[in-house]
């Protein structure tokens, strides 16, 4: 089993400088993934940098709006990886990008199963959460871990994309959270919230109704699922479409979602997309929850790491492998898993599929901050 884990990028300050130590430290990292997405993009709509650069600048005021302290923070980032901030915004809105022009979900976006299990299913009484990321094999490699140390905000350890400022992760108040990704008619490319700035904006709340509020406080343009829970033992899974948010809550202790809407089953406004494209997504959600019930009340963060392994109707199973037989466009494989201890405030990774690359813990002294 390899051993390999994410390079760790440690930034510390008021928002500019974490930006730029974050840039500065991963920069050859940022400009690859800027390269990489840039390709993908004109490969997948024959996008063209000025066109994709001049969209991106209209996200700009809407970050400002939502959270100054976020867009001087990407300001930052692009001055230490030497880059303009409009392809820094382009990496943190990746995820409305993909569906700029209208593209087939075939084409795929972040994949993804998340579970998380509540005090009184676990075996020490601790709330856990964790998830596969399925993603595109070509940016295997590219992810860092970004521990955030802020002078006026919790502080905060990331599972991200190098230059991307938020993703799956936990903050020093008790919040973590997953992602998943979904897809819907209603979807369209405006200059609303990022996605990805949303999750920043997740992690950077002090309490578990300041993380709902950074996601039901603002419009996404693209629909996504966030699973958001506390270490005090509540969770909460938030279906976002740009029209309205569902929800769901925990039953006997669990929640688990994978990639098709489960709150908005009965909109007849909205229908799901993203389904015909990874029709698994309908089993991974039962099957994860069935896994995790199996040692109810004795669930663990082995309990977790069994499920993410599990390769049931591989190679599209909840340990997700690239599939030979779809365009490489569309392929999906779980590069990451990461299963979080929000009392213990640990983390447990790996880079790769977790079923060929051992567990980490990572502690990070900067989340025992209260």
């Amino acid at each position: 089993m390899a051993l390999k884990l994410f390079p760790v990028v440690s930034v510390k300050g008021k928002p500019f400088d974490c930006g730029l130590q974050h840039g500065s430290q991963a920069r050859e990292q940022i400009r690859r993934n800027v390269d990489l997405y840039f390709d993908l993009w004109g490969a997948l709509w024959g996008a063209k940098r000025p066109e994709v650069l001049e969209r991106c600048r209209k996200f700009v005021p809407v970050i400002g709006e939502y959270d100054a302290d976020i867009l001087e923070e990407l300001e930052g980032v692009a001055r230490g990886a030497d880059l303009s901030l409009e392809e820094i915004i382009a990496l943190n809105a990746r995820y409305e990008l993909v569906w700029a022009q209208s593209l087939s979900p075939q084409h795929g976006s972040d994949g993804c199963t998340s579970v998380a299990a509540l005090p009184q299913v676990t075996k020490d009484g601790h709330t856990l959460l964790g998830q596969n990321w399925d993603y595109k094999p070509r940016f295997q490699g590219l992810s860092i871990i970004l521990e955030v140390e802020q002078e006026t905000k919790p502080n905060l350890v990331t599972q991200t994309e190098a230059g991307i400022i938020g993703f799956k992760g936990m903050n020093s108040a008790g919040v973590g959270v997953c992602v998943n990704g979904l897809v819907s008619n209603r979807d369209r490319f405006d200059p609303r919230t990022p996605f990805l700035i949303m999750m920043r904006g997740i992690l950077n709340a002090d309490s578990f109704s300041r993380a709902l509020k950074a996601v039901l406080g603002t419009k996404a343009t693209v629909s996504g699922n966030l699973l958001i829970a506390h270490r005090d033992g509540e969770v909460i899974d938030l279906e976002v479409t740009p029209e309205d948010v569902g929800f769901l809550y925990e039953e006997g202790g669990i929640l688990a979602h994978s990639n098709h809407f489960v709150a908005f089953t009965n909109r007849e406004d909205l229908i799901d997309t993203f389904k015909p494209a990874i029709p698994d997504t309908l089993f991974r959600i039962h099957r994860a929850r069935r896994l995790m019930e199996l040692d109810k009340g004795h669930i663990d963060v082995d309990s977790f790491q069994r499920m993410f392994k599990d390769h049931f109707s591989y190679p599209n199973s909840i340990c997700r492998h690239a599939d030979a037989r779809d365009e490489e466009p569309r392929q999906l494989a779980t590069l990451s898993s990461v299963i979080m201890d929000l009392e213990e405030r640990a983390l447990y990774m790996t880079e790769g599929p977790p079923c060929q690359n051992e567990y980490r813990k990572l502690s990070p002294p900067s989340l025992m901050k209260d």
